[in-house]
């Protein structure tokens, strides 16, 4: 045997290489599956429960304009969530939150379903509900509303009978 006039037995073969796959293991150098970490937990804001016999709705919608803001066409990726408080018919209270979970790579319906619970919605106002945040939302009790696109959230809260 001579020692040093080959390439060492672990090495694959001759030209010195290091095997012949692509990459640095199941994410090819990305991570497990290129995911990345997880998402920082969004800052949520602390948003009072509703006082008794009020009944407390989410509106998914396009703009922070309140009661004249249009309901946006996806539910759990809307710009805003539009917190209405309705009592004997009237709106009482009225407090539009910037979406948090409108950007998440993932799991944006069940975030967003989980915190609409923590608040205390009873009745959440849409054009669509995804399979993931209607599944959690129905198994807790709250109502799902459905109506066309383009209404304003005031009609939408007439349409359904919520308001005069």
């Amino acid at each position: 045997m001579s020692s040093g006039g080959g390439p060492p037995p672990w090495s694959g073969g001759r030209g010195g290489g290091r095997g012949r796959g692509a990459g640095g293991g199941w994410g090819r150098g990305r991570g497990w599956g290129g995911w990345g970490p997880p998402p920082p937990p969004p800052q949520l804001p602390q948003v009072p429960p509703p006082a008794p016999g009020v009944v407390r709705v989410a509106v998914a919608t396009v703009d922070p304009s309140g009661l004249s803001s249009m309901v946006s066409p996806r539910f759990a990726r809307a710009p805003y969530i539009t917190l209405v408080d309705v009592a004997n018919g009237s709106v009482i209270w009225l407090y539009p939150v910037k979406n948090p979970f409108e950007t998440f790579p993932r799991g944006a319906g069940v975030s967003l379903a989980q915190w609409l619970i923590q608040v205390g919605c009873r009745v959440a106002v849409g054009t669509r509900f995804g399979p993931n945040i209607a599944a959690v939302l129905s198994q807790a009790g709250v109502e799902m509303r459905v109506v066309p696109p383009g209404t304003r959230v005031v009609d939408a809260l007439r349409l359904l009978g919520l308001v005069r």
